[in-house]
């Protein structure tokens, strides 16, 4: 599967926001020949900008070991963005508790204009194209399901038609199997499928609040690990939510969820 919509981007900008995505899923230090590689510019280029991220706090270098991690300005840019979630520390012990349960990679994603983003992964080898901060297909996941399922079917029509002009024939779908899928997903209050060749994947929401980015959190697994445990598996997701986040509170998504079904 491909990205969903190609975008204009700004080099420098795409550049530095890469390099923060990358010390997300294996949590360790990066050298400069590292970051190099994997934005595909000169190590001069690139050395200028680690340094400038160091000089405006938001990365620390090891002169002995040549390397860069972030600071705790980073973690601290978002910290009053949902609180419950993150500022009290609830979300992310929720996240390795239920991958330390399960064995398989768990994914927190949101939808960003009609694409998908995986923004925080656990540790783990992760089905290319999947990875952490990439734009993935909105209707071939089903971490894009349980989104749609709070967009109005109007929205809905929108997207399928935007994302189906942007996309390759092969990943064309119809409107009307759309809303099936959303229907189906309304009424289990989960999503399940497929992510990749031999991968699937499972996901539920995460409690929203009002005026709050609405989430999804799931399982990422090899289909054989997946769909044999897809009961229990969403047993441990509402599990795992009820005792770090609590119940579901404040906004009530009926209507839309009503709307997608016309």
């Amino acid at each position: 599967m491909t990205a969903a919509v190609g975008e204009k981007k700004i080099k420098s900008a795409d550049r530095v926001l890469r390099i923060f995505e990358m010390f997300g899923p294996e949590r360790q230090s990066l050298t400069v020949m590292e970051v190099s590689r994997a934005l595909e510019v000169p190590q001069s280029s690139t050395s200028e900008l680690l340094a400038s991220l160091v000089r405006h706090g938001y990365l620390t270098r090891d002169r002995r070991a040549r390397a860069f991690r972030p600071t705790a300005r980073i973690s601290l840019l978002g910290a009053w963005v949902q609180p419950r979630l993150f500022r009290h520390g609830r979300l992310l012990p929720m996240i390795d508790h239920l991958h330390d349960q399960t064995g398989l990679i768990v994914s927190l994603t949101s939808m960003v204009g009609v694409s998908l983003k995986h923004i925080h992964t656990t540790a783990g080898q992760v089905p290319d194209p999947i990875a952490q901060g990439e734009d993935m297909h909105l209707l071939h996941s089903p971490f894009g399901h349980i989104l749609l399922s709070l967009v109005r079917g109007e929205e809905v029509r929108k997207i399928v038609h935007r994302l189906n002009a942007s996309s390759d024939e092969s990943l064309i779908v119809r409107h009307q199997d759309v809303l099936a899928t959303i229907e189906q997903v309304n009424r289990q209050n989960f999503a399940a499928g497929d992510l990749a060749p031999g991968w699937s994947g499972i996901a539920v929401l995460l409690p929203q609040g009002i005026d709050e980015e609405p989430l999804s959190i799931g399982f990422i697994g090899q289909t054989g690990d997946v769909e044999p445990r897809r009961d229990e598996l969403v047993r441990t997701l509402r599990q795992g939510i009820a005792q770090y986040l609590g119940p579901r509170v404040v906004h009530d998504n009926r209507e839309l969820r009503t709307a997608t079904r016309h």
